[in-house]
């Protein structure tokens, strides 16, 4: 017997119903899927079965052999397509969960790089001058988000945007660092104070440092301009 499917077992047949024929004499037999799953153990390959369903077959004897040489069933090639679509879920879910693997520990090696910032003593921002204690932003500060969480502000010199204020993954860090940037420090022209960016350990703090920077920059800006005229 050779029909496709031969390697395939009985709990692989998804049809409801086994039709066992022959290319040798007319016999055709139908079974109860549910019927033989009783009879035979489900991990029993259709070849098996078939040739135990087909043990009285007047055709194996004049061939000899263990196995009915005309027996077949169409169910081997429905049984080999749900291998295969099991197999291939199977793949697929592997490779999502890679790539899921991937991500988790890319996020992780991300928050541990950003919590040797946060609990660094000495950084690149150090250089700025201490912000006086009671100082309050003068400029219109607003949500970025239409949500309120995450927490994200950006300030404006009327229409302008000077900068913005945003915490970092709030949830995973034990410190209250809120970082800030400095807009309008793209050109290479504009001198800028120090980096552009940095962190403070309270939003009202880094509002303060970002509008700090800010005038400092312009007040470099106008009396660098005011050198010109003069020269």
């Amino acid at each position: 017997m050779s029909f496709e499917g031969c390697w395939a077992t009985l709990r692989d047949v998804p049809d409801e119903a086994v039709q066992i024929a022959c290319t040798v004499c007319p016999r055709s037999e139908t079974f109860p899927t549910a019927d033989l799953r009783k009879k035979f153990d489900p991990e029993t390959y259709i070849w098996h079965m078939v040739t135990t369903l087909t043990s009285s077959c007047r055709n194996r004897e004049p061939y000899s052999g263990a196995v009915p040489c005309g027996a077949y069933t169409e169910q081997g090639k429905s049984a080999m397509a749900a291998i295969h679509a099991r197999q291939a879920k199977a793949n697929e879910e592997a490779s999502r969960a890679a790539l899921e693997r991937e991500e988790t520990a890319r996020q992780r090696e991300e928050r541990a790089r950003n919590a040797e910032i946060r609990v660094a003593e000495r950084n690149g921002w150090k250089m700025f001058d201490a912000i006086p204690a009671g100082t309050k932003p003068k400029y219109r500060w607003q949500q970025s988000w239409e949500d309120e969480y995450p927490e994200d502000i950006i300030g404006f010199d009327g229409t302008r945007p000077i900068g913005r204020v945003f915490r970092f993954e709030p949830h995973v860090t034990n410190k209250d660092v809120w970082f800030w940037v400095l807009y309008g420090v793209e050109e290479r022209r504009r001198k800028r104070p120090g980096q552009g960016f940095g962190w403070e350990a309270s939003r009202l703090m880094a509002a303060c440092r970002v509008e700090w920077c800010y005038k400092k920059m312009l007040q470099e800006e106008r009396q660098e301009a005011k050198n010109k005229r003069e020269a």
